[in-house]
């Protein structure tokens, strides 16, 4: 006697249900990869992106003095939080929002200190240092005097002391700091952000001239 194969309609709506969600499931493993391919391969999201800027200003004081306002921004273009680097151990460089401003001497004949018309290298194998005034912002060494060096300007934020300090995405942050320079200068300022993967930099030149007064 042959075995009857005819399903019933309950029968037929469990194996329509099942293949339904195999499929759905299927698609949604497809979709999942797709997204994760594109946020954290093409976008990558995962990875801290920002700006650092500096936007200095100069105000004249009485005699032969001026007040270098400098206005340090950061932004957040990413897509996830960023923190700065925190300090683990006592002396710790490199950390949070760091700024160095340097003194620029001029380049002429007649500056003391500084080359003639030819800027001409050392030959190959001499001992001889270039005559072109340079600076290290690392090491705080060279020729340009050194104003300010690696000063970590979250120092004495008290969500930075309490390592809770981070850049959320799409904010615009700004950290201001204030010194007394000499005027009839050029000044190089630099800041970096520090995080644990690197830092991210701007550099720019302001100058302190102003036409004389007679």
């Amino acid at each position: 006697m042959s075995q009857d194969t005819r399903r019933t309609p309950l029968e037929l709506a469990h194996l329509w249900a099942d293949f339904t969600s195999k499929v759905l499931g299927a698609i949604a493993l497809v979709v999942a990869a797709w997204w994760t391919y594109t946020n954290f391969t093409v976008e990558r999201t995962h990875d801290p992106t920002m700006e650092v800027s500096v936007e200095p200003t100069v105000h004249p004081l009485e005699g032969r003095k001026v007040l270098l306002n400098v206005d340090v921004f950061m932004r957040n273009i990413g897509k996830v939080a960023i923190a700065p680097r925190f300090p683990e151990k006592e002396g710790d460089e490199d950390l949070g929002l760091e700024i160095s401003i340097v003194e620029i001497e001029p380049l002429g004949k007649d500056a003391p200190g500084t080359v003639q018309a030819s800027f001409a290298e050392p030959a190959a194998g001499s001992e001889e240092e270039p005559a072109v005034p340079w600076f290290d912002w690392t090491s705080g060494d060279g020729s340009p005097k050194p104003i300010l060096r690696k000063r970590n300007l979250l120092a004495h934020n008290v969500d930075f002391q309490g390592r809770r300090y981070q850049l959320n995405p799409g904010v615009r942050y700004r950290e201001p700091f204030a010194c007394v320079v000499d005027r009839d200068k050029l000044y190089a300022i630099r800041a970096r952000f520090w995080t644990d993967a690197g830092s991210v930099a701007d550099l720019v030149y302001v100058d302190t001239y102003r036409p004389s007064q007679r």
